[in-house]
């Protein structure tokens, strides 16, 4: 057995089912979503914050290779207790093979609108 079933197979039996949203498109399948254990945020470009704030945390989602995302920025993925949006991802290969999706999630929030934004306008 090659190690692309192998990881394909372990994904399948132990992940959860998620559903990715692209506009209209939606995409089922399975995949692990953990929190993210990292010591600093160098590799998410993100800066240090200030004592007592919260970013609403960072996700690690490994999902099958054959998972295909049109526009990962646009993307949102829902499994049963959340939503998150993609921050960034990439794809883990070996031998030339593409094995798993490999993405760090952030929580979603829908976008807001601006009350004002009519009246922004001097007089």
């Amino acid at each position: 057995m090659s190690v692309y079933n192998t990881i394909e197979k372990m994904i399948r039996r132990f992940g959860d089912d998620i559903c990715i949203m692209e506009d209209a498109l939606r995409n089922r399948s399975k995949a692990i979503i953990q929190p993210l254990m990292y010591k600093n945020k160098m590799y998410l470009g993100g800066t240090a914050l200030p004592a007592g704030f919260f970013d609403g945390g960072h996700y690690l989602m490994i999902a099958p290779a054959s998972l295909k995302v049109k526009d990962y920025r646009r993307a949102v993925v829902e499994d049963a207790n959340a939503k998150y949006t993609i921050k960034r991802v990439e794809m883990v290969k070996a031998d030339n093979k593409e094995l798993y999706i490999w993405a760090v999630l952030t929580p979603y929030y829908p976008p807001v609108e601006d009350d004002y934004e009519e009246l922004d306008k001097c007089a």
